[in-house]
């Protein structure tokens, strides 16, 4: 019992943190918004992604893989990634009620999912999980555009802008190869995916001799994957409509 209450302390000092790819003392809520947005959440999702930014995150991670601080910690077993289908749209029903069923405390294998319900009420729970496939979109790239969407800001924008143009405040400094405009990169429109990871992790000098650094000794395999994602999103039809607008 004193070790699960030191769990539940360890998560919940880390989850009155910013997430990591943020400036110290501000959470996503507050980074600076672009002009771009990658999808269009329903209502509910609004307010879960508020509440998953607040008290999911620091176990299941930024883009929901189940690699947040407190299991990197050690404080936490780690959590089952939100990208499977067992959490699509259709499935979220059964996820509640599997973790609603045990918060009397006889279900060892989530009893810290079950302590975090149960200080949510049920609707409010309910919003955390319909953000989940939200989280996970698009299903054809292994990365989460909105978890690209904040690298984004705070990596690429500067030079790449607002709304992937090529045209952000340090464009002018460059004097001879201008940043990529993702609204025609070719690249993205071939959907050769691959391609564009690899640009991005080996950096601008192995492809177009450009001055874009080598993500890939900066940012992990899996946040490049998410910016793969949220760059994708700048070519509107590139991507399958995400299934809760259906």
């Amino acid at each position: 019992m004193r070790k699960f209450s030191w769990i539940i302390l360890a998560a919940t000092v880390t989850a009155c943190s910013a997430p990591s790819d943020a400036p110290s003392g501000s959470g996503a809520a507050q980074v600076a918004a672009t002009e771009h947005v990658p999808v269009a959440l329903t209502e509910s999702q609004t307010q879960g992604r508020v509440i998953f930014e607040t008290m999911c995150w620091t176990c299941h991670g930024a883009a929901g893989r189940g690699d947040g601080p407190a299991v990197a910690a050690g404080s936490i077993g780690v959590p089952p990634t939100f990208h499977s289908d067992a959490y699509s749209v259709d499935n979220l029903a059964a996820v509640e009620r599997r973790f609603r069923s045990g918060l009397d405390g006889t279900d060892e294998n989530h009893s810290h999912m079950q302590y975090v319900a149960s200080l949510l009420a049920p609707e409010r729970f309910a919003e955390a999980l319909s953000f989940i496939p939200a989280l996970t979109w698009p299903a054809e790239i292994p990365g989460s555009a909105l978890a690209g969407e904040t690298i984004y800001q705070f990596r690429c924008m500067g030079c790449h802008g607002a709304t992937g143009r090529g045209d952000g405040t340090a464009a002018a400094s460059l004097a001879t190869v201008k940043p990529v405009d993702f609204t025609a990169d070719t690249l993205l429109a071939a959907r050769d995916f691959d391609a564009v990871y690899t640009r991005i992790r080996d950096g601008g000098q192995t492809v177009h001799g450009s001055s874009m650094p080598p993500w890939g000794v900066a940012l992990s395999d899996n946040d490049i994957w998410d910016l793969v994602a949220y760059l994708a999103t700048f070519q509107p039809g590139l991507l399958a409509a995400p299934s809760w607008g259906n």
